[in-house]
């Protein structure tokens, strides 16, 4: 059951959205947003948009870092998960700043 569960994990994560904005994971998420919001409104200005949401991604990995240290003590994912799904939520994250969206779960 639990191979299932986490073989579906990435679709379920990405799917469901950030967490309860009063959660612990969803105050993270949502310092993680606001962070790549500013840095990439900074950026966009003087550079590219690529160039300006992978910036954005460099300088929020701190805020990046809590949110998925937190999403790994919720009881339904573990370090391992989190690591695995990490490339999808930044992909996600770096997509969402460009305006584009992402289709596939990974």
């Amino acid at each position: 059951m639990r191979r299932v569960l986490i073989s579906l994990l990435p679709a379920l994560v990405l799917a469901a959205g950030p967490a309860r904005a009063d959660s612990p994971e969803g105050q993270r998420h949502a310092a993680w947003q606001a962070c790549l919001d500013a840095a990439f409104a900074d950026h966009a200005r003087t550079t590219s948009r690529s160039f300006a949401a992978t910036r954005a991604v460099s300088l929020c990995h701190d805020r990046e870092e809590a949110y998925l240290g937190a999403l790994a003590g919720s009881p339904l994912l573990d370090a391992e998960d989190v690591a695995r799904i990490r490339p999808a939520l930044v992909a996600r994250a770096r997509d969402r700043l460009m305006g584009e969206r992402r289709f596939s779960a990974l």
